[in-house]
């Protein structure tokens, strides 16, 4: 990977990290970026089809399916032409280790982040930097995760 992908990377983790807590939203931390001046190729989104929602729970909590399904895949997921998928795996993933949230839908980001190509090294040091930020016992949980994904 180049230097500048790796700067991507990293930038694209620590935002993430410091939106968690900062009470920006997303469109404010859009605006900051552009206030510097930095632009970047447009490219062209690719829609994400989700249906865990409708799949588990649509009988039981349809409004929650379709907003999981249609808003945070099919809008949310599907603006990667701003943040690529690989970049919002890597955001995800670390959201999900700082707050604790170490079951199945950890190792399903994982698995995702491996698609979206997140390397193995890659997975490994977003781990071990989370784990200094967020929690040396969720890392922990998180590499036991990573391990099978990145071992299949």
């Amino acid at each position: 990977m180049k230097q500048s992908g790796k700067m991507k990377v990293m930038a694209a983790l620590l935002a993430g990290i410091m939106l968690l807590g900062s009470g920006f939203s997303m469109k404010e931390a859009s605006a900051m970026e552009q206030n510097h001046g930095k632009t970047e190729t447009q490219k062209k989104a690719v829609k994400i089809v989700q249906t865990a929602g409708r799949n588990q729970l649509g009988d039981f909590a349809p409004d929650f399916a379709r907003y999981n399904d249609d808003i945070l895949f099919g809008e949310v997921w599907s603006k990667n032409d701003v943040l690529s998928l690989h970049d919002r795996s890597i955001v995800t993933v670390s959201a999900l280790i700082a707050q604790g949230i170490t079951d199945s839908s950890l190792k399903y980001h994982i698995g995702e982040a491996k698609k979206n190509g997140v390397t193995k090294a890659e997975m490994a040091e977003i781990i071990t930097q989370v784990g200094f930020y967020g929690g040396w016992p969720k890392a922990w949980a998180a590499f036991r995760y990573a391990k099978e994904v990145y071992a299949e």
